[in-house]
């Protein structure tokens, strides 16, 4: 089976070809697709099927994510499986020149009856990107089983703490102003996750639970803001 760089270097052929044959240089439409592995329930790694392909049959741990992954825009079908939690596949119409970020987590599904077991299925939450905010911005994100997370962000150069109430599958927002300091992400009292802006824009803190339900976080940057879609 082909790899996913394969199949993707074989579409900027092909689209290379049509543009030379039509005796026009026309750059290929492409977009990036970044995957957050926070899948707690289940056994092993999660792999990540894309258009049917497994494109790291080694599979992501949890807290893991993918880099941004190539593809021709347009339609694809992404799945996300694990041992011993059901599937989750979605449908995405990627944009040229757009990086959209898919979060896979767990849901409990109730058991029919008393004797049977709990099941867990994958859901899939995906960001979508809005226009870019000035300055340096952080977004916290929750895919916890609590209805909300508090969180508490220290700042350098503010004296005070800055708390955030990060409603479940939903977005919060912290401005951290214009320095380029290490910003603290705690919850509960403890730092779960540190924050290095490098350059203005917005850094993603995605939290999860971890299989004994502590709460753990994974960071990204994104130049553009993002909210729950």
């Amino acid at each position: 089976m082909k790899t996913i760089s394969n199949i993707f270097a074989a579409t900027l052929w092909m689209l290379a070809g049509l543009s030379s044959a039509s005796g026009k240089e026309k750059s290929p439409d492409v977009g990036f697709l970044r995957i957050v592995n926070a899948i707690a329930p289940g056994n092993g790694t999660t792999r990540i099927l894309i258009d049917g392909e497994d494109i790291f049959p080694k599979g992501y741990q949890l807290g893991q994510r993918s880099g941004g992954i190539g593809l021709a825009a347009g339609p694809h079908t992404v799945t996300l499986q694990k041992n011993g939690v059901e599937s989750g596949t979605t449908k995405i119409d990627l944009k040229s020149g757009e990086t959209l970020s898919l979060i896979g987590f767990a849901e409990k599904i109730p058991a029919p009856n008393d004797s049977a077991p709990p099941r867990w299925a994958t859901k899939i939450l995906r960001l979508k990107q809005s226009d870019p905010e000035r300055g340096f911005r952080m977004t916290l994100l929750s895919v916890c089983d609590l209805d909300e997370v508090r969180v508490d962000a220290v700042i350098p150069g503010k004296q005070d703490v800055t708390p955030a109430h990060v409603k479940r599958l939903s977005t919060a927002a912290i401005d951290l102003g214009s320095t380029r300091s290490e910003a603290m992400v705690k919850v509960g009292g403890e730092i779960i996750t540190t924050v290095s802006p490098d350059e203005p824009g917005n850094h993603v803190v995605v939290l999860y639970q971890d299989a004994e339900g502590k709460i753990c976080a994974l960071t990204f940057f994104d130049p553009k803001f993002v909210i729950a879609h």
